[in-house]
């Protein structure tokens, strides 16, 4: 067995183990890990930031804690929800055997270089969902007097580019261990009413892939409209049910792994409570 599949090997061991001790309850209400958003104040930003940038970091993680909420509430279905999901370029390609991680050609990235992230991974019996969040309330509410409208059509339409390439990064990397897992994706703008969704400058079909705020409101309902009634709910076949497994195993031993360290009591509530006190 090569180094390469010993460490994949590990974090599918790894990985059950945390579903196994954290995540197998059934009682039919999300998982959220963490078990409460992470802290973020303007005061823990880096030195040289300006105020501005403080601020604006500070709405994109209410933004996020928003959405926290809405999932967090949802109910009758088995899932799992990692917060702030991020990996690495060796953790992107664990389990492919043509990949060097110390040389590799096409990108030049050493192994512990972020490959890329995703506000929210929902993990459910038989799917995934990945989501990313975005702050723009500033242009629903109309209460930038020195953005003009084409400015904002602007502004809107790089930040839906922003999360689309975010989001199709993740489902590659979902997808890498098998091409027929079911995978839906969306981008949720908390702030963000319907009445300006014609603001947006993109087709019809990836407007339906935005949840509004009207939509987290009601999140229970939007969620079985959009995503329990359009996916199959009947067992995966074997082979694919392992497959579906390991992807989830694997997630969570990413989540968990701090470059090369696997902290499984990031699950816990323990360790929750004492990073916020932190």
């Amino acid at each position: 067995m090569t180094k390469n599949e010993t460490q994949y090997e590990k974090y599918l061991q790894n990985g059950n183990e945390i579903f196994e001790t954290y995540c197998s309850t059934g009682d039919k209400h999300p998982i959220m890990l963490p078990r409460a958003p992470q802290q973020k104040y303007v005061d823990l930003y880096p030195a040289g930031c300006s105020f501005e940038d403080d601020r604006k970091q500070q709405l994109n993680y209410e933004a996020e804690v928003i959405a926290y909420r809405a999932l967090e509430k949802l109910s009758g279905e088995d899932f799992i929800v990692l917060h702030s999901f991020e990996y690495t370029h060796f953790q992107y390609y664990l389990g492919d055997l043509t990949h060097d991680k110390r040389n590799c050609k096409t990108c030049k990235k050493t192994a512990t270089n972020r490959e890329g992230e995703s506000d929210f991974v929902v993990i459910a019996p038989n799917y995934f969902v990945i989501i990313e969040v975005k702050n723009m309330g500033h242009i629903g509410n109309q209460s930038d007097p020195g953005c003009n409208k084409d400015q904002q059509s602007q502004a809107l339409a790089k930040t839906f580019q922003k999360s689309l390439d975010q989001r199709n990064k993740m489902v590659q990397f979902v997808k890498r261990f098998c091409k027929r897992l079911t995978v839906l994706q969306f981008t949720v703008y908390p702030n963000f009413e319907k009445a300006f969704k014609k603001e947006f400058p993109i087709s019809r079909d990836k407007i339906s892939s935005i949840i509004f705020k009207e939509d987290l409101k009601d999140f229970n309902d939007w969620w079985t409209d959009n995503i329990s009634d359009l996916v199959l709910d009947e067992p995966l076949h074997p082979e694919f049910r392992t497959k579906h497994e390991d992807v989830r195993n694997l997630l969570l031993a990413i989540w968990c792994t701090d470059t090369t360290i696997c902290d499984k009591s990031k699950c816990s509530l323990g360790k929750c409570i004492v990073n916020i006190n932190e």
